[in-house]
C-alpha cells in the first residue's frame, strides 16, 4: 500500500512539474511564433518583447511591438507600440462565437516622404490582414487606443518636415462581419487628437465591413489649429507658406455602393500670408517666391470676412468613390458668401447621413435586389 501511494505521489509530481515546465515555456514559445511570422519574406518584418500570458482571462499581451522595412534605409518604424493586448470575450464565446478585444497602449504609425521607394514608408504592399488574423484568430468587437500617435517624416527637405497627431485616444466597436456577434454588423469609431501644439481633432465615424464596396458615413472636425506649426510642410508641398493663422475644418461625408456624397469647410483664421521679416529677411525668399506670396497675401485679403478675420468655403463632394467630382462653382461661390455676406460657421451641420447604417442590418438570405438598390442611396436632408 505503501509503495503504490509512492508512486502515485511520484505521478502526480512529475505531471505537475510538467505543467509547470510548459507553463513557463509557453511565453518564451509565444514570443518565438509571434517575432517569427513579423518576419515572414516580405518589404516589412517586426518583432515583440516580452509576451505576457494570462491563462485565467484569456489574454496575452505583447510588449515593445516593433514593424519596420526589411531594407534598413528608414529610420523610423512603421508601426511601434509599448504595449498590446489580446483579450478573449468570455460572454461570446459561451454563446459559440469567438471574439476578443484589443487594446493598444501608446502605438505610434510613422509615413515617411523619401527620395525613392527604397527610403520611403506607406505600409502598402504587405498583407497585414493575414498577419493580424494568425496572431490573433478571432473576430475583433471592440479595438481601443491609448496615448496614440500619427506621424509624417520627410528628411529630404531642409529643414526636415516632422508633423504628427498626438494624444490619440479612441475605439472602434462591433468590429465583426457576422450575426452571431451581433444584430447589427455597423461598427461605429470615435477618436480625438491634438495637432502638433495648438489644435484639436475629433472623428465619429460608422462603418458596414460586411459590404464588398466601402460603407462609411464620418463626421471629422478640426478646431484651433496653428498653421505655423506646419511651415515645413506648406514651405515643401504649396506655393507659398502661412506665417500665421489657424484652421477650423468640418467635413461629412458618405459612402455606399461606390457613390460618395459630403462636404468640406475649411476655414482659416487670422492668416497672414506674407511677411516682410519673415519671408524675405528670415527665409530668404526671392523676387519671384516673395512676388507670389505677395500677390496670395493680396487675394486672401480681399475675400476675407473682415469682422470674423476669416477665409473659408464649403466644398462639396458627390459621385463615384474612386474619384469623386467637387462643384469649383459651389465652392467659388461660399467663398464669395462668406467674404461679403456671412460668415461661415465651422460647426457640423448634420446635413449628410448614411441611412443604411442607421438600419439594423439584414441576413443575406434575406436581402432582395429590390432592398440592395433601395439602400444605396444616401440620405442627404
Amino acid at each position: 500500500m505503501k509503495t503504490a501511494n509512492r508512486y502515485l505521489f511520484i505521478s502526480l509530481a512529475t505531471i505537475l512539474g510538467v505543467l509547470i515546465i510548459i507553463r513557463m515555456s509557453m511565453p518564451y514559445a509565444a514570443q518565438w511564433y509571434i517575432n517569427k511570422t513579423l518576419s515572414q519574406p516580405g518589404e516589412y518584418s517586426g518583432r515583440v518583447g516580452d509576451v505576457d500570458l494570462m491563462l485565467w482571462r484569456g489574454a496575452y499581451s505583447l510588449e515593445h511591438v516593433l514593424l519596420y522595412k526589411s531594407n534598413g534605409q528608414v529610420d523610423r518604424p512603421l508601426f511601434r507600440a509599448e504595449k498590446v493586448e489580446f483579450t478573449l470575450n468570455w460572454s461570446q464565446l459561451i454563446k459559440g462565437a469567438a471574439s476578443g478585444t484589443v487594446n493598444l497602449t501608446r502605438p505610434e504609425i510613422n509615413f515617411v516622404d523619401g527620395a525613392t521607394s527604397d527610403n520611403s514608408q506607406a505600409g502598402k504592399n504587405e498583407d497585414w490582414l493575414n498577419i493580424a488574423n494568425q496572431l490573433f484568430p478571432l473576430r475583433i468587437d471592440r479595438l481601443s487606443v491609448t496615448d496614440g500617435k500619427i506621424g509624417f517624416y520627410n528628411p529630404e527637405t531642409s529643414p526636415v518636415i516632422d508633423i504628427s497627431l498626438h494624444d490619440i485616444q479612441g475605439e472602434v466597436t462591433n468590429l465583426v462581419n457576422s450575426d452571431a456577434l451581433s444584430d447589427n454588423r455597423v461598427a461605429n469609431a470615435l477618436v480625438t487628437a491634438q495637432t502638433a501644439q495648438q489644435g484639436t481633432l475629433k472623428l465619429e465615424a460608422k462603418l458596414n465591413p460586411a459590404t464588398q464596396k466601402p460603407t462609411f458615413d464620418l463626421n471629422l472636425q478640426a478646431d484651433n489649429v496653428a498653421l505655423v506649426n506646419f511651415k515645413n510642410l506648406l514651405d515643401t508641398y504649396a506655393p507659398f507658406d502661412l506665417e500665421a493663422g489657424s484652421l477650423t475644418l468640418a467635413a461629412e461625408v458618405a459612402a455606399d455602393d461606390g457613390k460618395v456624397k459630403g462636404y468640406i469647410k475649411p476655414i482659416l483664421h487670422h492668416v497672414e500670408v506674407f511677411s516682410w521679416k519673415g519671408d524675405i529677411e528670415q527665409d530668404g525668399d526671392g523676387l519671384l517666391e516673395g512676388t507670389v506670396e505677395l500677390l496670395s497675401a493680396f487675394v486672401t485679403e480681399i475675400f476675407e470676412n473682415q469682422s470674423e478675420d476669416q477665409v473659408a468655403t464649403r466644398i462639396p463632394i458627390e459621385g463615384d468613390l474612386s474619384s469623386p467630382d467637387t462643384d469649383v462653382f459651389s465652392a467659388l461661390s461660399a467663398i464669395i458668401k462668406n467674404a461679403f455676406i456671412q460668415a461661415i460657421s465651422g460647426d457640423i451641420e448634420e446635413s449628410v447621413e448614411l441611412q443604411t447604417l442607421s438600419e439594423p442590418a439584414l441576413p443575406d438570405s434575406t436581402k432582395t435586389a429590390d432592398s440592395n438598390s433601395q439602400s444605396a442611396k444616401p440620405d442627404t436632408r
